[in-house]
């Protein structure tokens, strides 16, 4: 990949980022249930991450990602305190029924004893997620057989 160009993807991801993270900002110390506005920045910076290349460790544009780091990067624009790997993240996060999923939701999957893979719900049954060494952030779907099979909890970490 062309450095140049990974910079300026970077850039330009975090300064809208922060420009609407300020502009939504709570009013109070509360934590909401549902913002629609901060679920719609995840999946907006979720969305421009796709095609970007797997990195074990990987938390930015600039090196790649993986499961865990795609969703530190983008619930780190919206919220504090996001843990870093997925179980920690799996641990935090508020459980959602799947029949209240929203956009910018995570799902957990246990691919080993515990749940170890974190995806970034994007709607209509459909996450972005950084699936494994050698492969891109992509979007696939919750009915995809290998996923089905595995899902252990939806959550909100914001």
């Amino acid at each position: 990949m062309n450095k140049e160009v990974d910079f300026k993807t970077f850039f330009i991801v975090l300064v809208s980022a922060v420009v609407v993270s300020c502009a939504s900002a709570p009013k109070s110390g509360k934590r909401a249930d549902f913002n629609e506005s901060k679920a719609n920045t995840i999946v907006s910076l979720a969305k421009r991450m796709v095609g970007m290349p797997y990195r074990y460790g990987g938390s930015n544009p600039l090196e790649g990602f993986d499961c865990s780091g795609l969703v530190l990067f983008t619930h780190s624009q919206v919220s504090k305190n996001i843990p870093r790997v997925s179980k920690a993240q799996f641990q935090k996060a508020k459980t959602v029924p799947l029949n209240q999923l929203k956009p910018g939701d995570l799902l957990f999957y246990k691919t080993a004893s515990t749940p170890t893979h974190v995806t970034i719900y994007i709607g209509n049954k459909q996450f972005i997620h950084a699936p494994s060494s050698g492969k891109q952030v992509k979007i696939a779907s919750m009915d995809n057989p290998y996923f089905k099979s595995r899902l252990v909890k939806a959550g909100r970490l914001y």
